[in-house]
């Protein structure tokens, strides 16, 4: 009797043992995929918080402007949000409120966007009812330039029409229509440094 004590400790320690190291293994694999993970997720994935900055501060409330598409577009949804900006540079964000990445390069571009504002040019964001409207009407608040919440099937024909494979990604359209730069099919913010003389230089053209 005294030996099967003995054995059902020492069982129960290398059980405890073998499920810490895989606990271990588990969170030490996650890690690791997070890292290389560009954007979020097309669909309504969570996305992982980080130490990464996201905060933003207040935006100019002149500068703020919440927009509807009519329920009645089924199709071309990002040429028909664009007919709206005809004659301006317009730099198009596809976001979601549960995205981290998306927020985190909301945070760089506040650093360039007002300069580029007050040269005339628009930024416009996106997104679909996956972000919850009671926290997207919150977030905005800080968020300067125009915004659109999607319906379901809106945000699905966009994605479906524009090739999108996962968010953040972006649009800047020249004053004509005509792309200036698109990773609306790859994903991720290209930097400060590649977007800001993308949008000077669109600014320049007649």
């Amino acid at each position: 009797m005294r030996l099967f004590q003995i054995f059902c400790v020492s069982l129960q320690k290398c059980r405890t043992k073998f499920y810490a190291k895989m606990k271990k293994a588990f969170l030490l694999v996650a890690c690791a995929v997070m890292a290389v993970m560009p954007s979020c997720a097309r669909k309504n994935a969570p996305a992982v918080a980080g130490t990464d900055n996201t905060e933003q501060v207040a935006a100019d409330k002149k500068n703020f402007k919440v927009k509807t598409l009519p329920l009645a577009v089924t199709s071309k949804i990002l040429e028909t949000i664009q007919k709206d900006y005809k004659g301006k540079v317009v730099f198009v964000d596809l976001w979601a409120t549960w995205c981290g990445p998306c927020r985190h390069a909301m945070v760089s571009v506040d650093s360039i966007k007002p300069e580029l504002m007050k040269k005339g040019a628009k930024f416009v964001y996106i997104t679909g009812e996956t972000s919850p409207e009671k926290t997207w009407n919150e977030m905005i608040l800080n968020i300067a330039g125009d915004h659109y919440r999607l319906t379901k099937a809106q945000w699905k024909t966009l994605c479906e029409e524009q090739g999108v494979r996962g968010i953040p990604c972006y649009k800047l359209v020249n004053k004509d229509g005509t792309t200036a730069f698109s990773n609306l099919t790859e994903g991720g913010y290209p930097g400060n440094e590649i977007i800001k003389p993308e949008i000077e230089k669109a600014l320049g053209k007649k």
